[in-house]
């Protein structure tokens, strides 16, 4: 049998999907895929802008590039700031393309619709993003790290360790939402 009757996957036989008796029978398929890219699109965006907002702007523990360019001089503080703002912008830039994604995913009859496994993917996405920033940022080319002078090893590793959680809790959310064969649960389940 070429689609198991609990879950509703595709077998492979001699390396080649066959169509799911559901389709061949008409029943339309669904998938999540293109609402779970949307959520981490968007939240890749997210996780940038609240970095920025929160660490860069309203807390000043850093500066996107305070590592290469120490803020001490008002020359330096300006620079720094003009890459913060810069960096602001790719972010919201990327939430729009999350926006976007979303807005295409609205028409799609085949995509069925979760809020849960939405808000998943959005947390999901804000994980990578500071999984990225505490690796390739703050270890790899030593832009910035947490704080700047105070122990940043110590910091950037806390850094790394929130992410993971963060990570962890976004793709326990997503299962939850999830079915075994990759879509949503039916309402009222």
């Amino acid at each position: 049998m070429a689609e198991s009757q609990e879950s509703g996957r595709i077998e492979r036989r001699n390396g080649t999907a066959e169509r799911p008796a559901r389709i061949q029978a008409g029943v339309e398929e669904t998938t999540d895929r293109p609402l779970l890219r949307a959520g981490v699109v968007l939240g890749v965006g997210l996780g940038g802008l609240v970095d920025v907002l929160v660490f860069h702007l309203v807390l000043q523990m850093h500066h996107l590039i305070s590592g290469w360019v120490p803020p001490t001089t008002p020359e330096a503080l300006q620079l720094n700031l003009v890459a913060d703002g810069l960096f602001s912008m790719l972010m919201l830039a990327i939430m729009a393309v999350g926006f976007w994604m979303l807005w295409k995913t609205a028409d799609r009859p085949d995509v069925p619709w979760s809020a849960g496994l939405y808000a998943g993917a959005v947390v999901v996405g804000m994980a990578l993003f500071n999984l990225y920033d505490g690796t390739v940022d703050h270890y790899i080319l030593e832009m910035h790290h947490v704080t700047q002078g105070l122990q940043p090893d110590v910091f950037d590793l806390l850094w790394l360790v929130g992410s993971v959680v963060l990570l962890v809790a976004g793709l326990l959310v997503v299962r939850v939402e999830r079915r075994e064969d990759g879509t949503p649960p039916a309402e009222g389940m």
